[in-house]
Protein backbone atom coordinates (compact mmCIF):
# COMPACT_ATOMS: atom_id res chain seq x y z
CA UNK A 1 0.00 0.00 0.00
CA UNK A 2 1.27 3.33 -0.88
CA UNK A 3 0.78 6.32 1.46
CA UNK A 4 -2.10 7.55 -0.11
CA UNK A 5 -3.96 4.11 -0.67
CA UNK A 6 -3.44 3.61 3.17
CA UNK A 7 -4.90 6.80 4.30
CA UNK A 8 -7.91 5.89 1.75
CA UNK A 9 -8.23 2.18 1.61
CA UNK A 10 -11.01 0.98 3.49
CA UNK A 11 -11.31 -0.40 6.68
CA UNK A 12 -12.31 -4.19 5.46
CA UNK A 13 -9.75 -3.50 2.88
CA UNK A 14 -6.57 -3.08 5.23
CA UNK A 15 -7.99 -6.05 7.39
CA UNK A 16 -8.56 -8.18 4.58
CA UNK A 17 -4.51 -7.18 3.67
CA UNK A 18 -3.13 -7.37 7.21
CA UNK A 19 -5.21 -11.14 7.66
CA UNK A 20 -3.18 -12.29 4.41
CA UNK A 21 -0.13 -14.37 3.80
CA UNK A 22 1.97 -11.42 3.05
CA UNK A 23 4.51 -9.77 5.20
CA UNK A 24 3.13 -6.09 5.08
CA UNK A 25 1.01 -4.03 6.33
CA UNK A 26 1.91 -6.34 9.79
CA UNK A 27 1.59 -5.56 13.60
CA UNK A 28 3.11 -2.52 12.97
CA UNK A 29 0.36 -0.79 10.71
CA UNK A 30 -1.82 -2.43 12.75
CA UNK A 31 -0.84 -0.38 16.10
CA UNK A 32 -0.02 2.72 13.61
CA UNK A 33 -4.06 2.31 13.00
CA UNK A 34 -4.99 2.06 16.80
CA UNK A 35 -3.36 5.31 17.27
CA UNK A 36 -4.80 6.89 14.11
CA UNK A 37 -8.06 5.57 15.57
CA UNK A 38 -7.32 6.99 19.22
CA UNK A 39 -6.66 10.27 17.95
CA UNK A 40 -9.76 10.43 16.21
CA UNK A 41 -11.77 9.37 19.12
CA UNK A 42 -10.06 12.24 20.95
CA UNK A 43 -10.53 14.66 17.87
CA UNK A 44 -14.79 13.74 17.98
CA UNK A 45 -14.56 14.60 22.30
CA UNK A 46 -13.61 17.65 21.53
CA UNK A 47 -15.93 18.19 19.28
CA UNK A 48 -18.98 17.95 21.40
CA UNK A 49 -17.54 20.33 23.35
CA UNK A 50 -15.97 23.25 21.61
CA UNK A 51 -18.52 25.89 20.54
CA UNK A 52 -20.77 25.57 23.53
CA UNK A 53 -21.16 27.92 26.38
CA UNK A 54 -20.59 25.08 28.95
CA UNK A 55 -16.76 24.78 27.88
CA UNK A 56 -16.06 28.22 27.02
CA UNK A 57 -13.08 28.59 29.61
CA UNK A 58 -11.24 25.27 28.25
CA UNK A 59 -12.41 25.92 24.98
CA UNK A 60 -8.46 26.87 23.60
CA UNK A 61 -7.32 24.39 25.58
CA UNK A 62 -9.35 22.07 23.41
CA UNK A 63 -9.12 23.49 20.30
CA UNK A 64 -5.23 22.81 20.89
CA UNK A 65 -5.44 19.67 21.71
CA UNK A 66 -8.12 18.75 18.87
CA UNK A 67 -5.21 19.98 16.78
CA UNK A 68 -2.66 18.02 17.96
CA UNK A 69 -4.63 15.14 17.59
CA UNK A 70 -5.21 15.75 14.18
CA UNK A 71 -1.10 15.83 13.55
CA UNK A 72 -0.68 12.98 15.27
CA UNK A 73 -3.46 10.60 13.28
CA UNK A 74 -1.35 11.80 10.34
CA UNK A 75 1.30 11.31 11.43
CA UNK A 76 0.37 7.49 12.38
CA UNK A 77 -0.75 6.73 8.86
CA UNK A 78 2.41 8.36 7.45
CA UNK A 79 4.40 5.41 10.03
CA UNK A 80 1.94 2.74 9.25
CA UNK A 81 3.86 3.02 5.32
CA UNK A 82 6.98 3.81 6.96
CA UNK A 83 6.72 0.35 9.19
CA UNK A 84 6.20 -1.65 5.63
CA UNK A 85 9.14 0.18 3.93
CA UNK A 86 11.55 -0.82 6.90
CA UNK A 87 10.49 -4.17 7.31
CA UNK A 88 11.05 -4.49 3.29
CA UNK A 89 14.15 -3.11 3.52
CA UNK A 90 15.48 -5.94 6.55
CA UNK A 91 13.57 -8.71 4.94
CA UNK A 92 15.82 -8.21 1.79
CA UNK A 93 19.10 -7.62 3.60
CA UNK A 94 17.67 -11.17 5.55
CA UNK A 95 18.11 -12.33 1.89
CA UNK A 96 21.44 -11.49 0.92
CA UNK A 97 23.76 -14.09 0.27
CA UNK A 98 26.52 -15.56 2.89
CA UNK A 99 28.06 -17.79 0.80
CA UNK A 100 31.46 -16.18 1.19
CA UNK A 101 33.25 -14.38 4.15
CA UNK A 102 32.96 -10.76 2.19
CA UNK A 103 28.97 -11.45 1.58
CA UNK A 104 28.47 -12.77 5.26
CA UNK A 105 30.06 -9.28 6.17
CA UNK A 106 28.41 -7.19 3.72
CA UNK A 107 24.62 -8.86 4.94
CA UNK A 108 25.76 -8.70 8.73
CA UNK A 109 26.33 -4.75 7.53
CA UNK A 110 22.57 -4.67 5.63
CA UNK A 111 20.81 -6.55 8.28
CA UNK A 112 22.21 -4.04 10.54
CA UNK A 113 21.35 -0.50 9.31
CA UNK A 114 18.14 -1.97 7.97
CA UNK A 115 17.39 -2.98 11.79
CA UNK A 116 17.80 0.16 13.03
CA UNK A 117 16.21 1.90 10.97
CA UNK A 118 12.99 -0.20 11.48
CA UNK A 119 13.63 0.08 15.16
CA UNK A 120 12.98 4.09 14.77
CA UNK A 121 9.41 3.74 13.90
CA UNK A 122 7.92 1.89 16.62
CA UNK A 123 9.91 3.92 18.70
CA UNK A 124 8.43 7.22 17.36
CA UNK A 125 5.27 5.89 17.51
CA UNK A 126 5.15 4.47 21.18
CA UNK A 127 6.49 8.23 21.96
CA UNK A 128 3.18 9.34 20.05
CA UNK A 129 1.18 6.75 22.06
CA UNK A 130 2.37 8.24 25.05
CA UNK A 131 1.74 11.72 24.29
CA UNK A 132 -2.01 10.59 23.19
CA UNK A 133 -2.91 8.60 26.41
CA UNK A 134 -1.92 11.83 27.90
CA UNK A 135 -4.07 14.14 25.75
CA UNK A 136 -6.94 11.80 26.45
CA UNK A 137 -6.73 12.19 30.19
CA UNK A 138 -6.78 15.94 29.31
CA UNK A 139 -9.77 15.59 27.32
CA UNK A 140 -11.81 13.35 29.64
CA UNK A 141 -11.11 15.58 32.35
CA UNK A 142 -11.72 19.00 30.80
CA UNK A 143 -14.56 18.15 27.97
CA UNK A 144 -18.16 16.37 27.44
CA UNK A 145 -19.17 14.17 30.21
CA UNK A 146 -21.19 12.22 27.23
CA UNK A 147 -18.17 11.23 25.39
CA UNK A 148 -16.20 9.91 27.93
CA UNK A 149 -15.47 6.26 26.13
CA UNK A 150 -14.41 7.89 23.44
CA UNK A 151 -12.10 10.33 25.40
CA UNK A 152 -10.84 7.49 27.91
CA UNK A 153 -11.16 4.95 25.16
CA UNK A 154 -8.77 6.66 23.45
CA UNK A 155 -5.86 5.83 25.95
CA UNK A 156 -6.78 2.22 25.99
CA UNK A 157 -6.07 2.18 21.86
CA UNK A 158 -2.91 3.96 22.28
CA UNK A 159 -1.57 1.82 25.47
CA UNK A 160 -2.96 -1.33 23.10
CA UNK A 161 -0.45 -0.33 20.27
CA UNK A 162 2.87 1.10 22.32
CA UNK A 163 2.92 -2.77 23.53
CA UNK A 164 3.16 -3.89 20.34
CA UNK A 165 5.34 -1.37 19.65
CA UNK A 166 7.54 -2.23 22.56
CA UNK A 167 7.62 -5.68 20.94
CA UNK A 168 8.42 -4.40 17.17
CA UNK A 169 11.67 -1.98 18.96
CA UNK A 170 12.81 -5.59 21.38
CA UNK A 171 12.53 -7.65 18.02
CA UNK A 172 14.89 -5.03 16.04
CA UNK A 173 16.79 -4.37 18.27
CA UNK A 174 18.49 -7.73 18.02
CA UNK A 175 19.88 -7.31 14.97
CA UNK A 176 20.41 -3.71 15.43
CA UNK A 177 24.90 -3.87 16.05
CA UNK A 178 25.36 -0.91 18.23
CA UNK A 179 25.58 -0.75 21.25
CA UNK A 180 24.95 2.72 21.72
CA UNK A 181 22.33 2.94 19.67
CA UNK A 182 20.46 0.18 21.68
CA UNK A 183 21.23 2.26 24.85
CA UNK A 184 19.40 5.49 23.29
CA UNK A 185 16.53 3.69 22.18
CA UNK A 186 15.71 1.74 25.34
CA UNK A 187 16.17 4.78 27.24
CA UNK A 188 13.57 6.45 25.08
CA UNK A 189 11.36 3.49 25.56
CA UNK A 190 11.33 3.59 29.26
CA UNK A 191 10.47 6.85 28.80
CA UNK A 192 7.64 6.34 26.72
CA UNK A 193 6.35 2.94 28.59
CA UNK A 194 5.81 4.75 31.55
CA UNK A 195 2.45 5.89 29.79
CA UNK A 196 1.04 2.74 30.07
CA UNK A 197 0.21 3.34 34.06
CA UNK A 198 -1.54 6.24 32.76
CA UNK A 199 -3.95 4.85 30.54
CA UNK A 200 -4.91 1.93 33.14
CA UNK A 201 -5.57 4.50 35.25
CA UNK A 202 -7.59 7.10 33.05
CA UNK A 203 -9.87 4.27 31.88
CA UNK A 204 -10.53 2.69 35.83
CA UNK A 205 -11.11 6.17 36.95
CA UNK A 206 -14.68 6.34 34.40
CA UNK A 207 -15.49 2.92 35.26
Amino acid sequence: MSMASFAEVSLGGFLNALASEQPTPGGGAAAAAALAMGAAMVEMACAFSLGRKRYREVEAELRQLSGRCREIRARALELAEADAGAYATLARALQMSRDTEAQSGARRAAVATAAREATLVPLELAELCAELIRLSDECASKGNPNLIGDAAGAAAMARGAARVCQLNVKANLQAAGDQSFTEAVEQRMRAASASLALADRVVEKYL
